[in-house]
């Protein structure tokens, strides 16, 4: 998951009708295009999506702050049986730091973890979100989700595959740029790390457990601090 910072209710959203062009393309902006569930993006079967399910409730179907941006499979998925999770647009919902996403292959699991304290507030919320994201990347209980998981996996493939070969350009060739080149090309790898990013939970989990990039990132960080000092 993925903080989000949400608009004010559209002014000129004047309708009773939730699927309104207005109300879509401001969704799409403030959730940056991506499904806030999986976090994929340019998917063509997009749902305005009730995070409280309105059960037909006129007062829910309608309200702005009720609305959210996500693909047909995770609301599907999700449809009116996970209605206790963390929210992304609540900043005290830290959703980026008490769910970690993991890829390793492409035909295991997609791991997802919960790391709220169990003393906490919010942590069956955050046990709730990490089932539903479980689901959402694994399910595949239909022909319909089998067809839609495999599409779904391509995608994170294609994105961690791309994380990986910048990590290799970024490790091999870090002694022969210039300081100017280390912090661009680290400013490039943590821009994927970043809210707005595709699948940008699945590649904060790689990073997790990468030490070598990990340290690599930390002393170009230092670096950029000195010369900015």
């Amino acid at each position: 998951m993925f903080k989000v910072s949400k608009s004010a209710r559209p002014t000129d959203w004047t309708t009773k009708n939730y699927k309104d062009s207005v109300v879509v393309q401001q969704l799409k902006k403030d959730f940056h295009g991506k499904c806030y569930i999986c976090e994929q993006k340019h998917f063509q079967n997009l749902n305005v999506e009730h995070f409280i399910p309105h059960l037909d409730d006129e007062t829910l179907k309608l309200d702005w702050n009720n609305l959210y941006y996500a693909c047909s499979r995770c609301n599907a998925i999700k449809n009116k049986f996970h209605n206790d999770m963390l929210d992304c647009c609540n900043p005290d919902h830290l959703v980026e730091e008490w769910i970690n996403v993991y890829y390793t292959n492409p035909d295991d699991d997609v791991q997802v973890v919960n790391t709220c304290p169990t003393n906490n507030t919010y942590y069956t919320k955050a046990e709730s979100s990490k089932e539903l994201i479980f689901k959402s990347f694994n399910n595949a209980n239909s022909g319909i989700q089998e067809i839609s998981k495999e599409d779904l996996r391509e995608k994170v493939i294609d994105v961690h595959n791309d994380f990986l070969k910048l990590r290799t350009k970024f490790l091999r060739k870090l002694d022969d740029w210039s300081d100017e080149k280390k912090i661009q090309k680290a400013n490039d790898i943590k821009r994927r790390l970043q809210s707005h990013y595709t699948f940008s939970a699945v590649l904060r989990g790689y990073l997790e457990k990468d030490s070598r990039l990990k340290n690599a990132l930390d002393d170009v960080e230092k670096l950029q601090q000195q010369e900015s000092a």
